[in-house]
């Protein structure tokens, strides 16, 4: 008897919905696809936390800035590597 997890159902929607999905599809478009289909997590307080943690993973994978991370200061190999982009 195999037993499935909340994690585990939200990774096999999320892998539904990434594969529906275009490859060039930006970073909007999955958010909204995301919300859209994790509506079944949205019933329990331990559903909505482990539906956010997993769609943020798969998010961040995709393009999106992890949060706070615009007041992060660059590293020094961050500020050289923007230097010489300039």
């Amino acid at each position: 008897m195999t037993r499935f997890t909340w994690h585990d159902r939200a990774s096999e929607i999320i892998g539904h919905v990434h594969a529906t999905l275009p490859a060039d599809a930006d970073l909007k478009t999955r958010k909204r696809a995301l919300r859209a289909a994790g509506s079944g997590f949205r019933g329990t307080a331990w559903g909505r936390k482990v539906w956010g943690r997993a769609a943020t993973a798969y998010l961040l994978k995709h393009g999106m800035r992890p949060r706070g991370s615009s007041k992060l200061t660059p590293t020094p190999l961050e500020q050289f590597i923007q230097d010489r982009s300039v």
